[in-house]
Parts: structure tokens; sequence; C-alpha cells
């Protein structure tokens, strides 16, 4: 039976690669996707995940969620995603009405006869305000995946010590992890292994279709910390955040966890948005499933196999 989820996303680019693989994947049953001002503004995340699934061909509803932090300024990343949040990649408008994301997201979870598993993909505004708007909702979750954090040395891209996900609402990501579903974090330390570049997706880009066109600008419009373009033929790949998360729900044997509990420094002076892994057992029992290895060439060939059935139907659509 596939795994319904919905997927709470800034899109973004590697948010996109994410959403395809969902689309092309039987294992998940997508019930709707739901945008966050993230990596861009909520104007261009939630445009974008309105084309997105026009172009991809899905029926799911799609919401427009929170523009802001829970009460933080914001910090949007167009120098990596570009102003679009597509890096300049035009997509046809879509005319699907947005629903209100939070509203969405509760209606979906009640009305779902199996337990949904949320991935969420960008910053946790939305989700932070289904557990405090719908909290008992937000308790018949089967779990978050949430792409976000990191451990150790590979904590932090937005700033030394913070995930960009988690930097940018540190007091929602507080929030979601306290509140008592299980959560299995994908982090940085994670992400980074996962590098992907055009040579590790020959099938797609033999494919030339509306999807491999697509990722093929992606891959190259996607600038890593030091501002060099990640996919091309001279590039180690760029690291699929997003991608990684909803792979492990689709095959859970690409990512391996350790059980610890998990919590968000929101008050801290240079260490806003850490996620701080408790090694030690001393503030409690474990809350999240934390990914620390990756089978890299196992999740490089799900994104080839997938992505090219993928194309291959759309361009016969």
């Amino acid at each position: 039976m596939a795994i319904p989820i919905i997927i709470d996303t800034d899109p973004g680019i590697d948010d996109a690669l994410a959403i395809m693989l969902a689309a092309a994947s039987p294992e998940v049953d997508l019930l709707g996707i739901v945008a966050v001002a993230g990596n861009v503004a909520l104007e261009h995340t939630s445009r974008n995940a309105a084309a997105l699934a026009d172009l991809l061909g899905l029926d799911c509803p799609v919401g427009k969620g929170a523009a802001l932090p829970l009460w933080r300024d914001t910090h949007f990343a167009p120098e990596v995603h570009g102003a679009n949040g597509f890096g300049g990649y035009e997509l046809p408008a879509s005319q699907r009405e947005l629903e209100p994301g939070v509203p969405l997201l509760a209606r979906l979870i009640e009305e779902s006869a199996e337990p949904v598993t949320v991935v969420a993909i960008g910053p946790l505004t939305n989700i932070a305000m289904l557990m405090s708007e719908h909290p008992e909702t937000a308790r018949k979750v089967e779990r978050f995946v949430i792409m976000g954090g990191g451990t150790l040395r590979d904590t932090g891209n937005a700033t030394p010590t913070s995930e960009f996900n988690i930097y940018f609402d540190p007091d929602a990501a507080a929030r979601v992890f306290r509140f008592g579903v299980p959560v299995t974090m994908v982090g940085l330390n994670a992400t980074h292994q996962a590098l992907v570049a055009e040579k590790h997706l020959p099938d797609l880009m033999a494919s030339g279709g509306p999807a491999a066109k697509m990722v093929k600008h992606l891959l190259n419009s996607y600038h890593d910390e030091a501002g060099v373009a990640a996919g091309g033929e001279h590039g180690a790949g760029m690291a699929q955040h997003d991608s990684l998360a909803l792979a492990a729900v689709i095959d859970p044997a690409v990512i391996t966890t350790e059980h610890y509990y998990v919590d968000v420094e929101n008050t801290g002076r240079i260490t806003n948005g850490m996620t701080v892994v408790d090694y030690l057992g001393r503030w409690g029992e474990p809350n999240t499933d934390v990914a620390f290895g990756v089978d890299v060439e196992r999740f490089r060939n799900l994104l080839n196999t997938r992505l090219t059935e993928l194309d291959t139907r759309l361009k016969e659509a």
C-alpha cells in the first residue's frame, strides 16, 4: 500500500527534484503540496509549487502557507536559488486556486484513511502553526520527515552552526522537535554525501523531455557556498538536500539512522538555529531518527530511474 504523504516545501531548486521524485514513485500517494516562504518569498514558492504540479500532471491540491517566520525577520536565499527560486527557469503560470496552507494540511491529515507522513523540506513554520492551531490533528501524523539541521561539524550552511531551513524559523523548528510526534531528521551531514550531477543521471539526460530539460537547468543553476555551479560536467554534484529526504520515505534503505534526543537552539547569540543532538542521553528520551549514512549509488539510481520514467510519461502526455 502506498504511503500517504504531504509535502511542505519552499521551491527552491532541490525542492523541485523532490516533488518530481514523489510524482514518479508508486510507493507514495501524494495527497497535497503546501508552500511556505524560505528559499525565496512565498509569492515565488507558491507559484512554483502550483506550476510544477501542473507540469507533472498532479491532481492533488496545492496550498499557500506562511509568508514569514513565526516572529522573526526574514532572510531569503536568492543567491542560491535565483530570484524566482528555480534559477531563472520559467514554468507557465498556473491557474490553480491555492488553498490556505495550514487548513489544507489539517484537512488532508483528517481525511486520510491511513496515517499521513509529512515530508517537510522547507522551514517549519507551517508545521509549527499546524501544531498550535490543530494539535489533535497534528498528533495523528505518522511521522515528520524533515530536511533540516545537521550534526557535529556539518551543522551549518546559513551560519557556521545552523542549516538554512532551521535557521529561517528556529522557533518553529523547536516546537516541532518538542511536540512528541516521531521525527526523522535528514540534515546536512547526510545530504552533503548525496551529490548528484548530470553524469549520475545518464538515462534522464538522454531522455530530453520536459522533466529532463528542467532538471538539467536546475542542476546547473544551483550554487554551493563557494558560488560554483554544482551540476554540470565539471561539478562534483549538487547536494540533494530535499530529494534525499523524500527518497528516505520511498526507500528507507537509502539512509541509515540512529535514535537520539534532538532540540533546537532558538535563543543563542551565535548558535541560533543549531540542531543539538544529545549523544550522551542527558536531556530526555530520544525523539528523532537522525540520518547519518547514505547509500549514494542507491540514491542516484533511484533518481535516475524514476525521473526517467516520469520524463517518458510527460513526453507521451
